[in-house]
């Protein structure tokens, strides 16, 4: 499952505002009337979904652009999560005393600085 917020600029808010009901997997999150500016909620099976809802966001009438924000992909926290190694390292227990933990200014080089 992937969500996505996507950032609406309009020039004609209400007509804008309409067409985004009655997009499916599309929620209003935040507007601004004023500014004519609508924060957009997606919610897609895939980046393809995504980026249809998108495509019929950026071609409703009333609206002057819309541009992705953020995306949380579900397949990439997956991958990234098999990408982890399952060893911790040894100054992550809790029977690690303080004062035998030693900031360097590079975790990754003290967490490994036995290991050279």
């Amino acid at each position: 499952m992937n969500i996505s917020s996507v950032i609406v600029h309009t020039s004609n808010f209400q007509q804008a505002m309409n067409g985004l009901e009655n997009i499916a997997g599309c929620e209003i999150g935040l507007y601004d009337e004023e500014k004519q500016t609508i924060i957009v909620v997606i919610e897609a099976e895939g980046v393809n979904g995504e980026l249809e809802i998108l495509r019929k966001i950026s071609t409703l009438d009333g609206v002057l652009d819309a541009n992705m924000h953020y995306s949380y992909a579900q397949e990439e926290l997956e991958m990234a999560r098999d990408n982890i190694s399952s060893e911790i390292s040894p100054i992550l227990h809790e029977d690690t005393s303080i004062d035998d933990v030693v900031y360097s200014g590079s975790v990754y080089n003290m967490m490994h600085k036995n290991q050279r």
